[in-house]
């Protein structure tokens, strides 16, 4: 069985994907298994992902209709066979020793979760002109309760998003995405967190993100842009579920309730679109029931409390 699964979701990236493969089969660390999974691709991503398939047997496809990001990690999970799993988007880079580095540190310091720093790229690859980075609040090794409050801290996306870590493959056991919704890494990232004993954390580069004007994180305002809000509601009940601290309860709800308000004002000023309008009011209905909670909330200002119980009340 390989040591490693890495899991790689593809779907409209055939001028990005032989780069991203590249830099994966290239790895200094070998043992491991490269799953793609082409998410009905309506391009020649399909095609690429065999050819490298038939030049590589550690890679392994999957082809499947569309279902979006987490339907087609969650595909990967499946099947995958390694006692450590990485997650891939195809159309981004990493560095040649991404897994020697995480794969050292979770097995040094016995993680269920080791972490790398992550440096944005511009569309062709190239580090920016002022290089930007996402690291640690602090390296070293913690446990993942103590690094919850770090989902709302400036560099939250560190401790966030599922690609530049890896991770136990016991902690997958019984977690899926969830399907059907954007913003899937704050719907899960939580819960890792808190299922993890030690996390390993460094500030050592090992993965490069695209900047792509066309990527689902970077289009305008849509129906699914409330998934956001609904993703941070379910952590907030989460942390409210499990007993968590009276703070880390506040700042999950204040996070919510700010990115709720941000897309409702942003809404509001949408010509009418009866699908957001819709996916509007659905979340309203999920909010709805924390405004009493926000009007007691000690980390938004009282202008902002009221704010939420007109909103919570507002006709849509």
């Amino acid at each position: 069985m390989p040591e490693i699964s890495v899991i790689v979701p593809v779907y409209k990236v055939q001028e990005f994907l032989p780069a991203c493969l590249a830099s994966l089969t290239g790895q200094t660390f070998r043992d491991f298994e490269l799953i793609l999974v082409d998410d009905g691709s309506p391009d020649e991503c399909g095609a690429l992902c065999d050819a490298w398939a038939g030049r590589d047997g550690r890679i392994r496809v999957i082809h499947k209709q569309n279902g979006g990001l987490s339907s087609a990690r969650n595909a990967g999970l499946e099947i995958a066979r390694g006692r450590y799993i990485a997650f891939v988007d195809s159309d981004d880079l990493v560095t040649a020793d991404y897994l020697e580095t995480l794969h050292t540190a979770i097995t040094r310091e016995q993680a269920d979760m080791a972490i790398g720093a992550v440096e944005d790229v511009d569309e062709q690859g190239a580090s920016l002109p002022t290089p930007a980075l996402t690291t640690p609040m602090e390296e070293g090794t913690f446990s993942g309760r103590s690094l919850l409050s770090c989902l709302y801290s400036p560099q939250a996306t560190y401790y966030t998003v599922a690609w530049n870590k890896l991770y136990a493959a016991g902690l997958w056991k019984s977690l899926r995405y969830p399907e059907g919704l954007n913003n899937e890494d704050d719907a899960v990232a939580h819960r890792l967190l808190l299922a993890s004993g030690r996390v390993a954390c460094s500030g050592r580069v090992v993965y490069h993100y695209r900047l792509r004007p066309g990527s689902i994180c970077r289009t305008g305002l849509s129906p699914s842009s409330f998934d956001a809000a609904d993703a941070l509601c379910d952590r907030y009940e989460f942390f409210v579920a499990r007993g968590l601290p009276a703070e880390l309860q506040d700042r999950a709800l204040a996070a919510c309730w700010r990115r709720y308000l941000s897309l409702s004002a942003q809404a509001g000023q949408q010509p009418a679109d009866e699908a957001l309008r819709t996916r509007w009011q659905q979340v309203q209905v999920r909010m709805r029931p924390l405004a009493g909670a926000a009007a007691r909330c000690r980390l938004l200002p009282l202008p902002v409390r009221a704010q939420c119980l007109r909103q919570a009340l507002k006709k849509i």
